[in-house]
């Protein structure tokens, strides 16, 4: 911060140095005494004389009684000048010493009133703690981030201002786009890997994230030209499990569940797989079977509605606003319930998206709700349930943003009931 006042400081000195100099380099014009101007106008007067005696315009005498006349007429106006002459002195130059200190002045304050926000501190503040960060976030040691605290939207900030030195780190794009992802930026996420795979067109992880990006915008659908791509992908690193997972995913969100079991168990099956990835895939598994059961049991005519007999947790959230709070609402203004795990990814488990509208809202979240079927509500014992009034409809959370206390929840399955006020405002 104070380097960018040390700038502003410099560059109103410049400007109040460009206003000033014109005027101290100004010199007044000299101005012609009046008895310059006589002694010029006499010469020139007896030239013509001169010239018209040669030529014959005028007798020798009468040239003698002219210039005797002009030469009367030349001391009169002599003494007239001489008497109206005294000292002038007009510079303006006393407006150097006021200027230099109003011009910086006046930027100053045009910049205070106009021009300065409270974020752009914080932000220069923040840069040395999120420069710090993007080794561990390059080597993935995203653990050591959690624990020092580093939430997800200082990760993105920081990626962002990493890429903007660095415009050619593919990995960092990914990063980034992994990040977006997680709060549910589909959008930004697809922007973010694709220029990832214009770097390195041929890497597996870029492709399954674009693709991953490109379905969350499309309902979970996958394009004929994704399923090939994945295809291939599988064929040239059978070891992988993304592609896998994405597969899978994909089935699984367009409702074929015996078709997203076949694909995670292909790579569950392996032997040299990936521990971590195994056991993920066979949550996933156990998930897409669940729903096979559910769906083998349920009526005919189904509501869509979260089942609250279930033994599957079912939020039911109450979100209400303090009274100083409802009348600096907007019917712009979006609403964000949502339940993230206690001891578990940064991501939320489930979210709830909608516009503010009459006071109490009540809104149900449950496994239905998830960003992804690998986590969800049922898969984690406690939760931290929270709401939140964005101006904007960023899922980020940003400065000015409506806030309540959170609430943590104790998962005991089936429905549960929640209540949160909102009653401040993010500084």
């Amino acid at each position: 911060m104070t380097q960018l006042w040390a700038l502003m400081a410099l560059m109103a000195v410049v400007g109040a140095l460009v206003v000033v100099l014109p005027l101290l380099k100004h010199r007044a014009r000299e101005e012609l005494s009046g008895v310059a101007v006589n002694s010029l106008v006499y010469r020139d007067r007896l030239q013509e004389l001169e010239t018209d005696l040669r030529e014959g315009r005028v007798q020798a005498d009468e040239f003698a009684q002219l210039k005797a006349e002009l030469e009367l007429t030349l001391l009169d106006d002599v003494n007239l000048s001489q008497q109206d002459q005294g000292p002038r002195s007009v510079t303006g130059k006393w407006l150097v010493w006021p200027l230099f200190a109003l011009v910086p002045l006046a930027a100053f304050f045009l910049y205070w009133t106009e021009g300065y926000r409270s974020e752009t501190g914080d932000w220069l503040a923040a840069q040395p703690r999120l420069e710090a960060m993007i080794p561990q976030m390059l080597a993935g040691d995203f653990a050591a981030l959690e624990q020092q605290g580093v939430q997800l939207p200082d990760l993105i900030r920081g990626m962002q201002a990493h890429l903007q030195k660095k415009p050619h780190d593919a990995r960092s794009w990914y990063l980034l786009g992994v990040s977006y992802m997680q709060v549910r930026m589909a959008e930004p996420a697809e922007l973010a890997f694709s220029r990832a795979l214009n770097l390195e067109p041929d890497n597996a992880d870029y492709v399954v994230g674009y693709t991953q990006a490109s379905m969350a915008q499309n309902d979970g659908a996958l394009t004929p030209e994704m399923r090939q791509t994945l295809i291939r992908i599988i064929g040239q690193q059978p070891e992988n499990p993304k592609p896998y997972m994405t597969l899978g995913m994909a089935a699984f969100q367009g409702g074929d569940f015996n078709g997203a079991i076949d694909i995670w168990q292909q790579y569950i099956q392996r032997e040299n797989a990936d521990s971590r990835a195994v056991q993920l895939l066979q949550r996933s598994v156990e998930v897409a079977r669940n729903q096979l059961a559910q769906a083998d049991s349920a009526p005919a005519t189904d509501s869509g509605q979260p089942d609250a007999a279930t033994d599957k947790p079912l939020l039911s959230v109450k979100v209400d606003l303090a009274a100083e709070v409802r009348s600096q609402l907007t019917a712009s203004d979006t609403l964000f319930v949502y339940a993230k795990a206690v001891n578990g990814p940064p991501m939320p488990l489930a979210v709830v998206k909608q516009p503010v509208g009459n006071w109490p809202v009540i809104v149900q979240l449950s496994d239905a709700n998830a960003m992804t079927p690998m986590a969800t509500l049922s898969k984690f014992p406690d939760v931290i349930v929270q709401a939140r009034i964005s101006a904007t409809g960023n899922a980020i959370p940003q400065s000015g943003d409506w806030i309540g206390p959170t609430q943590v929840v104790k998962l005991a399955g089936g429905k549960q009931d929640v209540s949160l006020q909102i009653s401040a405002r993010m500084p």
